[in-house]
């Protein structure tokens, strides 16, 4: 656990190195200043150590959260919703939520694919050769990563509009409610 927990922190450093060169998210084509340039190659083995780093811990986190996701919708909301439509309950409103968080699911395996391409396009950039595509590259590369967060940030949703859609469920199933 310390150890993710040294990984986190030098992703974060990492990212904070990024900022302090005074690289700006405004578009990927922001031109660098001469500073930046000069700071971008001084810094390239390390900044280059800390996307590695940030690379071998995101992939872990994404293996890890796939798993849970994964067993969310199969274990969980597919497996409850076949049971109570087994027994020949209205189970639409849980369906509806169970087939928008697979849907998002599939986005985020196929968002983190392309960002998890880009990072590995960005760590093979020789920086010290060209800082200026190197600095275009991990802007793609936070942006790519930007929507995985918002995919995750999703399928957090999804998790508790299933909740209410049982919590709902429940208050308006008699039977349901005498038994709890």
């Amino acid at each position: 656990m310390k150890n993710k927990f040294n990984h986190i922190v030098i992703a974060i450093v990492a990212v904070g190195m990024i900022s302090l060169a005074g690289w700006h998210t405004v578009s990927a084509q922001a031109t660098l200043t001469n500073e930046q340039r000069s700071q971008i190659v001084s810094n390239c083995v390390t900044i280059k150590n800390s996307l590695n780093q940030l690379h071998a811990t995101d992939a872990l986190l994404r293996v890890n959260r796939g798993q849970v996701y994964e067993s969310m919708a199969s274990k969980l909301m597919e497996t409850f919703n076949a049971r109570l439509a087994n027994n020949g309950r209205d189970v639409q409103g849980l369906e509806l939520v169970t087939s928008s968080y697979r849907s998002t699911l599939t986005n985020f395996r196929n968002h983190y694919q392309e960002y998890d391409r880009q990072l590995t396009d960005t760590i093979n950039i020789d920086c010290s050769e060209n800082p200026d595509e190197f600095h275009a590259s991990v802007l793609d590369s936070r942006e790519k990563r930007s929507i995985v967060h918002e995919d995750v940030k999703k399928l957090h949703r999804f998790i508790d509009d299933y909740q209410s859609a049982i919590d709902d469920y429940i208050l308006n199933d008699a039977s349901l409610r005498e038994s709890n």
